[in-house]
């Protein structure tokens, strides 16, 4: 019966098949129509030469047309079932990064970023024609992860209208525009891009705080010591950075602190001082405090009221694993972190401290507070209770001092106890307000000297944003690619030459060779 109407399913499939690509041509991506269409149509073709297949054998019975239209017909139905395939494959497509290092994969971060976005972002790369394959190649990863993200690239010399419009002075100028922002970066990374797409998505600007005053690390100090590149860092995420004098009228910390950073101070808060922090963690503040060893008791006291214990003492660590970077035993490595908002993806990284205290959760913590201890010491470790100084014997002494693993991060979160004198403007919704406080147990981590070690710059800005309840930018940033190239030695390139360039190619037209001669007997 289906035989009767074997002609009419072939030529059914021909057309469903012709339509399909015609839709295709015309709109230029696979819409649901174009699948279903170009699927129809391969399904109708092989059906049609199922049913007819014995008459199609018949007819090309001739010895020539046997083999010419046997081959025509091979020719053509793999050439359409190549075609139907590669566009599904070009819609559907899956994508390995088969090196070790995921050198060609995007960054957590970025694909945090882009899956996140709530805006359409468009990028628009001015580049002389050629020279944009770099940053062509970075976008194509892009908009793999988002379909609000879409790019274009004008050549300035030949559309100079367009140039002057958006104010490009140099080659190579980069473009990222979100509704009414607009960032230009310079530098095709992904790093830069990934930046400057957040700086055009965020809405608002969140402003923190760095206390001074008290002997802090300044954001401004540009040597080993200062905390510069830990303001860039921040400054590229779009977050506002001032300073505060707390002891300053007016008598609250500002409204719009988003968060209050307290790093490496030296000398005790003043009683006003105090009350302000306290206020201000009351109506759901967040606090950041970096304490090292000579840290003032006042601030420890202040962490102990959200079940944060800062030990009086300094870490002494003998894994082996600092001994690599040369870090001495009053360096502690952490390689060990628990599984928290901020540490996600960390396992197998490392952060390096210096002359570091434990801070630790208490063991009265009321049920009202979540501590959590993010970063820990080896079981090597111990807190050292002996004071820190020029000569001095330290040993693990039983009894007096703390032996580790030993939390040098700990993090606490607790629903604001007067959440109505909250400044909303962060649509953060009064029942939903919490008070966050993160304590590390010493401030030289994040500065110049130590903030591009290992995680050590990552690790800071996961607090931060987690702290600014920003946890869509907790992540790990991109990397820099590692350099992985293969070294040969002579000996090793000349056989890998005789080996991969003249004797396989050898031995294969050898045993071309052989086959040919068996088969002509």
């Amino acid at each position: 019966m289906m035989k009767k109407y074997a002609s009419l399913i072939g030529l059914l499939g021909l057309l469903s098949i012709f339509i399909g690509l015609v839709v295709y041509s015309i709109y230029t991506k696979i819409n649901i129509a174009v699948g279903v269409l170009l699927g129809l149509g391969l399904v109708l073709l092989i059906a049609f030469v199922i049913l007819r297949f014995e008459a199609i054998k018949t007819g090309l019975s001739s010895r020539s047309a046997k083999f010419g239209s046997n081959a025509a017909m091979m020719i053509l139905l793999l050439l359409g079932i190549l075609v139907v395939i590669n566009i599904f494959a070009n819609r559907f497509s899956y994508r390995y990064d088969a090196t070790a290092a995921k050198v060609f994969s995007l960054s957590e971060q970025t694909r945090k970023v882009l899956k996140n976005l709530k805006a359409d972002v468009k990028v628009i790369g001015f580049f002389k024609s050629g020279e944009e394959k770099q940053l062509s190649e970075l976008l194509t990863e892009y908009s793999h992860f988002s379909q609000r993200l879409s790019y274009e690239f004008i050549d300035p010399d030949k559309k100079p209208v367009e140039a002057k419009r958006y104010g490009i002075k140099t080659y190579n100028t980069i473009v990222v525009e979100c509704r009414d922002k607009q960032e230009k970066i310079n530098t095709v990374s992904e790093q830069e891009l990934t930046n400057a797409i957040i700086k055009v998505t965020r809405e608002g600007v969140k402003k923190i705080y760095f206390t001074t005053g008290h002997g802090e690390k300044d954001y401004e100090n540009t040597q080993q010591d200062g905390l510069s590149k830990a303001k860039a860092a921040i400054d590229e995420l779009n977050y506002q950075v001032e300073k505060i004098l707390l002891i300053q009228p007016p008598d609250s910390i500002p409204s719009d602190c988003a968060l209050l950073i307290i790093a490496g101070p030296k000398t005790d808060l003043l009683p006003p001082e105090r009350s302000k922090i306290e206020a201000y963690l009351k109506r759901g503040g967040k606090l950041l405090m970096m304490l090292d060893p000579e840290s003032p008791s006042s601030y420890g006291e202040l962490a102990a009221q959200y079940g944060i214990r800062v030990d009086n003492n300094f870490i002494v660590e003998l894994s082996p694993v600092g001994q690599l970077f040369g870090a001495g035993p009053i360096m502690p490595i952490v390689t060990n972190y628990e599984k928290h908002t901020i540490s996600e993806g960390f396992q197998g990284m490392m952060t390096l401290f210096s002359e570091a205290r434990s801070v630790s959760r208490k063991d009265d913590v009321s049920g009202d507070v979540t501590v959590t201890e993010i970063a820990k010491t080896s079981s090597s470790s111990w807190g050292e209770t002996t004071p820190l100084r020029m000569g001095a014997q330290v040993g693990y002494n039983p009894g007096v001092d703390q032996m580790g693993p030993l939390s040098i991060l700990t993090v606490a979160e607790k629903a604001a106890e007067k959440p109505t004198a909250v400044n909303d403007q962060y649509n953060l919704g009064l029942g939903e307000v919490k008070t966050r406080l993160a304590v590390f147990g010493d401030s030289d981590f994040a500065m110049n000297g130590y903030f591009n070690f290992q995680a050590n710059g990552n690790l800071f800005m996961n607090v931060l944003n987690w702290l600014a309840e920003e946890e869509d930018l907790v992540s790990i940033r991109p990397r820099d690619p590692e350099n992985r190239r293969l070294s040969l030695t002579a000996q090793q390139s000349k056989l890998m030459l005789w080996v991969g360039v003249i004797l396989l190619p050898l031995a294969c037209f050898g045993t071309g060779v052989y086959v040919y001669t068996k088969r002509r007997k």
